[in-house]
């Protein structure tokens, strides 16, 4: 009797355990970051027609028809060196009327904003804070001298390395 009442007690004492024990029901908050690709991997080049195509549209804000783009290729695969003509082309195009950049005025009143969107529309996504850092450091050395204007800032992003990939 004595082992069938150590039983009984040990049912008793595991049910009771079991039915005192709650479920712990935490409350978590989902909290918004939001997402922004760093695509610093970038692989794979543009070919000619892809790379004026988009730098056609990041400064004039509409695409190049296919005659100027094919016409452009003929141009780059005449020539040996890819990067001297890219960058003459570039600095064609800075001397458009038609190009559409930021002022003088907001490239130095709001250099955190000229920095963020300069960023995104050459590379894609936001700057690192080193990155960023640095940038407006830049400006703000810069902003006595007169000759420093956007079109020197975007012709550095259209020339550089990380553009010329995806």
């Amino acid at each position: 009797m004595n082992m069938h009442i150590s039983k009984i007690w040990i049912f008793v004492s595991m049910s009771l355990a079991i039915i005192a024990c709650k479920k712990n029901e935490a409350k978590y908050q989902v909290v918004q970051v939001p997402s922004n690709g760093d695509n610093l991997n970038k692989d794979k080049s543009k070919s000619n027609i892809e790379f004026h195509s988009i730098l056609s549209t990041n400064l004039f804000q509409k695409p190049s028809s296919i005659n100027e783009l094919t016409r452009l290729d003929r141009v780059i695969q005449s020539c040996g060196d890819k990067t001297l003509i890219n960058e003459v082309i570039i600095s064609n195009y800075m001397n458009s009327s038609a190009v559409r950049l930021p002022s003088r005025t907001m490239m130095i009143d709001s250099t955190e904003r000229f920095v963020e969107e300069t960023y995104v529309r050459f590379f894609i996504r936001r700057p690192t804070q080193a990155e960023r850092t640095w940038f407006i450091n830049f400006i703000n050395a810069n902003k006595s001298n007169p000759n420093f204007r956007p079109e020197l800032v975007y012709t550095a992003f259209a020339a550089s390395d990380e553009y010329m990939f995806y």
